[in-house]
């Protein structure tokens, strides 16, 4: 491991200006942005009447799921053009460049029609309570979707200024929408209204379209048709598909087994348990959340070289260490950010978090591994583990019947799956060696 105390000294202040100069934003608007977040959850947890908010959250689930192909669009355009490429490849590669926010705009409209079709096939298998649920839902999806091009669109214009301020305000709207709606009518529903109207402030840039001609656009579908293009979007749609169902997929299914009423009838769902599951889920994920910039600092370090070196790992080394940092700090402070979110009733939710805070081992390990099989564009690991992901998928909605065992299914699926990683990476390095 290369990293000295002397340059830990100056982490701080380095992280921030690296951040910056990466990403042309401050390390403090994202750390503003995910603290509103918290403290939205925070309100809705304590708003909102028994088992409304484990729905909601598997609702935000579901919606950040459906963001994952227009992300993973847009994150190939950058990453792909961003990479040192013979000369051979200037003409392809300026073609790219000119059609990234015209295919980015013309995908996020088709995968919005085809999002919308697919959510009324699997929101039933999901079990809500209600069918208005079910309506919120996909309108946050469109709305959300809509934002995420929002983002695309400013970053192409060169309105970034814009758009972090429309992500401040947001997050602030969240937080006054959460208090204001869950006050008058507890339910999921005013849940998602809160994520649905603030989703509008981010939304508004979207609905200025690209101005161009079919000629143009057929120019810019025959450019993507690019063989080491569509492989660099394969590679990044599979690691970001599970680095997302790593983190979220429980939180998703968990609603079809233990967040469910029978017959409309809410006795026969132990509603408490549901909300303090994905309580403890959502405090367990935040060190998954909460450690994302380090790995962005890592990807883009790594991107930049053509073979792994010792500098480069730094920041995934200083990840591993924030990581194990934040479970710890989980188990010691569980009954004050358990009593934080749930009030007197609380002990549920602490009595879950160590087994989650465990589970975030694995699941961050594999969040790390993804992120550096990208960026040092090791494909066979990345697609190896997009099918991983899937994977552990379909097994916690098979077998993840109660609150108790389902993290237990987490913490052995996340642990096959990096062996499971490793074993090809190992395998294809000594298939290297003479």
């Amino acid at each position: 491991m290369n990293v000295k105390t002397s340059d830990l000294k100056g982490l701080p202040s380095r992280a921030l200006r690296s951040y910056r100069e990466e990403t042309g934003q401050s390390l403090l608007l994202w750390a503003f942005i995910a603290a509103m977040s918290f403290l939205t959850q925070i309100m809705l947890r304590r708003g909102l009447l028994p088992g409304e908010f484990g729905t909601v959250n598997t609702a935000l689930g579901v919606i950040g799921l459906a963001t994952v192909p227009l992300a993973a669009v847009d994150l190939a355009f950058v990453w792909h053009l961003s990479r040192k490429q013979g000369p051979e490849r200037k003409e392809k590669l300026e073609a790219l460049r000119a059609a990234g926010p015209l295919i980015t705009e013309m995908f996020a409209w088709a995968w919005c029609v085809v999002a919308a079709l697919s959510l009324i096939i699997v929101l039933p298998m999901l079990l809500m309570p209600r069918f208005s649920l079910q309506l919120f839902t996909m309108l946050n999806v469109l709305i959300a979707l809509g934002g995420v091009l929002s983002g695309v669109m400013c970053r192409y214009g060169g309105r970034l200024r814009l758009w972090a301020w429309l992500l401040v305000s947001a997050a602030a709207a969240r937080v006054i929408l959460s208090v204001w709606l869950t006050t008058e009518e507890p339910w999921a529903e005013s849940g998602l209204a809160t994520f649905l109207i603030a989703g509008l402030i981010t939304f508004a840039p979207a609905l200025k379209p690209t101005e161009a001609d079919e000629t143009q656009r057929m120019k810019a579908l025959r450019a993507v048709m690019d063989r080491a293009f569509l492989v660099d979007l394969g590679a990044v749609f599979s690691v970001l598909l599970a680095i997302f169902l790593f983190s979220s997929a429980d939180r998703i299914v968990a609603q079809s087994w233990f967040g469910a009423p029978v017959n409309n009838n809410i006795g026969y769902v132990d509603w408490p348990m549901f909300d303090a599951y994905q309580t403890a889920g959502l405090l367990g994920r935040s060190i998954l959340w909460g450690t994302q910039p380090l790995l962005l600092l890592m990807f883009i370090r790594r991107s930049q070289l053509e073979k792994t070196t010792a500098a480069s790992l730094d920041w995934f080394w200083i990840y591993l260490g924030a990581l194990i940092t934040g479970v710890t700090l989980l188990e010691v402070f569980k009954q004050p950010l358990s009593e934080l979110f749930c009030g007197k009733n609380f002990a549920s939710t602490a009595h879950l978090v160590p087994v989650f805070a465990a589970t975030m081992i694995p699941l961050g390990l594999l969040q790390g591994l993804g992120t550096f099989a990208l960026a040092s564009r090791r494909y066979q690991e990345c697609f190896v583990l997009g099918g991983c992901g899937i994977g552990y998928l379909l097994l916690l909605y098979l077998v993840g019947r109660q609150p108790a065992l389902m993290p237990t299914y987490m913490f052995g699926g996340g642990l096959v799956a990096l062996m499971i990683v490793l074993f090809v990476g190992v395998v294809r390095w000594g298939r290297k060696q003479p």
